[in-house]
């Protein structure tokens, strides 16, 4: 299911390449920022005011944020962890989502006759969750040499995943408010529950 997601996600985030800088956060800043509120799963996260809110991603399981930075993007979801796996309850580890991720990220832009270039994956907490960052670059025509960075947690029943676009010569401007932006995230629900739903194979 959060491939599915996934996909849509980076289908409709095509945009233009004009790169306006971005100011450093101050607490004070962060007091003032907007907040967005799952309502499906309940996660939460501060963003800065002039961030546009996008729509919100297929049924309901997250949404883009988009930074004054021209073909940059920040999508924020959930997910259910449904498929059979390695875990204590028969359900995918954090392990093997990452391994299932990377393969389909690279089918997909495989078939844009895209290459990817991943970087080493990175152990990291969201909200207090064992967690991996997952980084690639790529370069099309339209959009030129973009990086992506995708970090998601994996609990017993759910999931939560940050997928950020971004220009790779942005990138520097972009991810140090996205990292004050994850000191403010909250996970909502129990991602441990485990819930009566079969793992699917």
């Amino acid at each position: 299911m959060i491939w599915t997601y996934l996909l849509i996600a980076i289908v409709t985030s095509l945009s233009l390449t004009t790169h306006a800088p971005l100011a450093a956060a101050s607490d004070d800043d962060i007091r003032a920022w907007k907040v967005y509120t799952n309502a499906r799963f309940g996660f939460s996260v501060h963003y800065p005011e002039n961030w546009r809110l996008g729509n919100p991603i297929s049924d309901g399981v997250g949404v883009m944020l988009h930074p004054p930075i021209d073909n940059s993007l920040v999508a924020l979801s959930g997910h259910m962890n449904v498929l059979e796996g390695k875990s204590q309850d028969g359900r995918q580890t954090l392990d093997e989502f990452a391994v299932a991720h990377r393969r389909i990220i690279t089918e997909l832009f495989g078939k844009k006759t895209i290459t990817v270039t991943w970087r080493k994956d990175q152990e990291m907490s969201l909200a207090g969750f064992p967690a991996k960052r997952l980084t690639f670059t790529y370069s099309d025509d339209k959009q030129g040499k973009m990086i992506e960075h995708h970090i998601f947690s994996l609990g017993r029943n759910e999931g939560r995943g940050i997928r950020i676009k971004v220009p790779l010569s942005a990138e520097e401007q972009v991810l140090p408010l996205v990292t004050r932006m994850l000191e403010t995230y909250q996970p909502g629900r129990d991602q441990n529950a485990v819930s009566p739903l079969v793992p699917k194979p």
